[in-house]
This record gives C-alpha cells, structure tokens and sequence, in this order.
C-alpha cells in the first residue's frame, strides 16, 4: 500500500496528466464534442484517463477506510494483498469465457467489485479482532453497523442490476458479477450474524459457552450456501458453454466428406449440362416446321444457276 507522500506524488501527478492530455487535445480540436471524442478513442488519452480514474477510486477508499476502520493493522493489511491477489486470479480465470465481452465496462465493474470486495475483507477481519478486545467503544459498533449497512445495501443494487440485466439482454458477463455479489451478499449476512453474537457474549460478560456451537451451524450453513451457488455458476456454464466432447467425433468428418461428395457430384452435373449445351450450340439448327421448310426451298429458287 502507498504510503502518504507517495500516494499524494502519485495523485497530483495523475492530475497532472489528465489536464495536460486535455488541454493538448482541446487546444488541436478547438471544440467541446470533438475533444471528448479524440480523448476516448485515443489509447494514450485513454490510458491517462482510466490512471486518473484509479487514482479517484484509491483516494475515495483512503477517505472510507479512515472513516470507517481508522488506522489499520498490519495483519489486516496482509490479509486485503492475499485475498485481493487470489479475487483477480479468480476473476480472470472465470472472465475466459466472457473473453467476447471485455471491453471498459468490464474494467469498471470489475474495479468496483475488487472495491466493495475489500471493505467486506477488513470488516470481517475488524470483527475477529474486536472479538478479542477487551474494551470496544461505542463509536466502534457505529462505525460497524454503519458499514455493515452499506455493503449489504450496495450488494443488493448489484445483484439487481446484474440479474435483471441477463434477464433482459439474455446472459453475458453481468452473470459472473451477479454470482459474486451473491456470494457477497450471503457473506455479509453470515458477518453481520458473527458481530451480533459477539454483541450478545459482550453483554452476558463473555460467559456464553454456546457461542461457538452457534459459530460452527453458521460457518457451515455459510459454506452450503456458497457451494450451491458454485454448483448452480457451474451449471449455467455448462448449460451456455457446451463440451466439446458432446459433438461426435466422426461428425466433422463425415460432414466433410458428404460436402465434398456433393461438390463432385454437382460439379459432375454443371460438367454434363456444360456439354451439352456446348453440343447444342455446335450442332446446327434444323427447322423442325413446315413454314421452315417453305422458306429453304424460296431461298433456294431465288440462288442463280451456276455458270
């Protein structure tokens, strides 16, 4: 994680950038519409602009961390690298088969999941530590439940959109980002139950010996819950994604040998009707009716006799 100063070095000159990749174009375009074209369909400006866009993310996540963790611990930090690293792995992985569809909404979306993604990571691990805490203030459980609220209600809008949008437009890529916030969602209801059974050992002063008979159903009905929406994820793949193995082996062969011997076979065809339409034209025409005949033998009484 960039620390202050680098982190400020790096956004004003991010914003540096983008100004001057602005003014540079505006000053060759002369006009506003122009100039928002050139900036979106040049790779250089393009570049600038989704580094500055980054920049914007990472400064917004600074202001809510502060707001809502305060000071984060090194352990907590560690963890956010680890699951980030395996969550893009993951998600690049998955995105192979969408590989149609990658494009700058993709970028976008994905940015945001990675986002949201992250703030679930720390308050999980922010209520492991509270657990442990001999004293938690009360401006604490504010930070949490306010927090906790947010998420749960920005996993919602996601999962909405991404389902009504494959519903719709029939399924793409939105169906990965409706499956993650999905696992999201039920992630953060199994959280938001963890931190209400501490708050509820936290009031009988930590004497509550079916705390962890609690922890363990929840745990595992967590985890059936995110095994069967792997199962159905995997189902509508291989629902929208055939194996290959399901075409018969011998088909494209067959298929291509049919095709050639229909080619010959036509080919053999417009052969034959080629000919005889060559034969027709070189044989010469024999009139077939009397008039025809009438008309030779006129031609022939007006010849003059030879010499």
């Amino acid at each position: 994680m960039l620390s202050g100063s680098r982190f400020t070095t790096y956004l004003f000159a991010s914003t540096a950038l983008v100004v001057g990749v602005t003014y540079h174009t505006h000053s060759i375009r002369r006009q506003f519409y122009p100039t928002v074209i050139a900036l979106t369909t040049n790779k250089v400006a393009s570049l600038v602009l989704a580094n500055a866009a980054l920049a914007l993310t990472l400064l917004v996540g600074r202001i809510l961390k502060s707001a809502f963790f305060g000071r984060l611990r090194e352990a907590e930090v560690e963890h956010l690298y680890e699951r980030a690293w395996y969550a893009i792995t993951e998600t690049c992985l998955a995105m192979t088969i969408f590989r149609e569809e990658f494009n700058i909404s993709f970028c976008a979306m994905f940015c945001a999941l990675l986002f949201i993604k992250s703030f679930h990571w720390l308050l999980q691990d922010r209520i492991a530590f509270l657990e442990q805490a001999p004293e938690v203030r009360l401006v604490t459980h504010l930070r949490v439940l306010g927090l906790t609220s947010a998420l749960a209600a920005l996993d919602a809008a996601f999962l909405y959109h991404a389902l009504s949008s494959s519903i719709a437009r029939g399924p793409s890529v939105l169906l990965l980002f409706a499956f993650e916030y999905l696992l999201l969602s039920s992630t953060i209801a199994a959280t938001f139950v963890k931190y209400a059974l501490y708050v509820n050992e936290a009031r009988l002063g930590g004497r509550w010996d079916e705390k962890g008979v609690y922890l363990f159903y929840l745990d595992l009905a967590t985890d059936l819950f995110h095994m069967l929406i792997y199962l159905g994820f995997f189902a509508q793949l291989a629902v929208l994604e055939p194996h290959p193995s399901a075409v018969p082996p011998g088909a494209t062969s067959s298929s291509g040998a049919a095709s050639s011997s229909g080619a010959a076979t036509s080919s053999e065809g417009l052969g034959h009707q080629a000919g005889a339409s060559s034969s027709a034209d070189a044989a010469p025409a024999t009139p077939t009716s009397a008039e025809g005949l009438r008309q030779m033998r006129l031609q022939r009484l007006s010849q003059p006799p030879p010499g």
